[in-house]
Order: C-alpha cells, then sequence, then structure tokens
C-alpha cells in the first residue's frame, strides 16, 4: 500500500518520465527580431518573462540588498553585441512578510534586447544564448533562486 502511495504521488506530481513540471512559476520566450540582420546594423529582439498568477518576482533593482535581483545575461558569439538591458520599472508591493512595500514583478514582464552586428560578419544563423535569474515568491513562501536558459536566433543577411 506504501509504495501504491508513493507511485501515485509520483504521478500526480509530475515526476518521473523526464517530463518537465508544467506548474513553474516563471517561463521565458523569446520573440527573434523580424527580419535578417545586415552588417553594420542593429535589430531589436524580446525576452519575454512571465511570472504564474499568485507569484512575483523581485525587480531588477530591489529596495533591499539582500533580495535576489532579477537580471539577464547575453552571451553573444564573436561579431554580434548586445547593449545592456533595461528592465522596466516593477510594481510596489506589500507582502506578509514585510512591513516595506517591495519593487517586484508580475505577470508578463518584456525585455528588449538591442542586438548590433559587426561590419565583418559573415552572413549566416547565429544564436545568442541568454540566461535570466531570480527568485520566486508567493505571499508566503520563497523558492531558492533559479535561472532560466534559453537562445535567441538570428539571422545575418548580405549586406
Amino acid at each position: 500500500m506504501t509504495a501504491l502511495c508513493a507511485a501515485l504521488l509520483l504521478i500526480l506530481s509530475g515526476g518521473g518520465g523526464g517530463q518537465a513540471r508544467s506548474a513553474e512559476p516563471v517561463t521565458l520566450s523569446v520573440v527573434p527580431p523580424e527580419s535578417g540582420l545586415r552588417p553594420g546594423s542593429s535589430a531589436r529582439a524580446s525576452v519575454l518573462v512571465t511570472v504564474a498568477k499568485g507569484w512575483h518576482i523581485n525587480s531588477a533593482s530591489p529596495v533591499d540588498s539582500d533580495l535576489v535581483a532579477t537580471a539577464l545575461a547575453c552571451t553573444p558569439p564573436p561579431g554580434l553585441a548586445v547593449a545592456p538591458v533595461r528592465f522596466p520599472p516593477g510594481v510596489r508591493r506589500t507582502f506578509a512578510f514585510s512591513s516595506e512595500p517591495l519593487d517586484v514583478f508580475e505577470g508578463t514582464v518584456p525585455l528588449t534586447l538591442e542586438i548590433s552586428a559587426a561590419e565583418g560578419i559573415l552572413p549566416g544563423e547565429y544564436a545568442i544564448a541568454i540566461e535570466v535569474s531570480y527568485q520566486a515568491c508567493t505571499n508566503e513562501i520563497c523558492l531558492p533562486p533559479s535561472t532560466l536558459r534559453a537562445t535567441v536566433p538570428l539571422r545575418v543577411t548580405s549586406p
């Protein structure tokens, strides 16, 4: 009976089978530039950080230095560069665990990447690795800090 209960809990929790949990509080999606990028020019891509209802993550500039700030790191291949990402402002919320309002992100947070291509870059398909670091919390709990990884696909066209 104990083994049956353990197996049922494993199935209900999404464990086993190599499948990712579908109830992650934070997900990423990438919107690459609409058209190709020519050498010597720039284009914009978007990274959408979506925070599930009932959850929040700290903004990129939390009010307390002990809080985990949301950050985005980019690793472009040679010949491509990404300007520092500007985060949107957070929203001020008061939670049960804090007497002071915190600066947080909720819902879908759009981050815009300004990508530039060097004059001598060769035409072809490229990918920019990105990492978004954050800490997801509810009004009652905080999960350990986490990092999501994705790539931004990019096509460099002929000059």
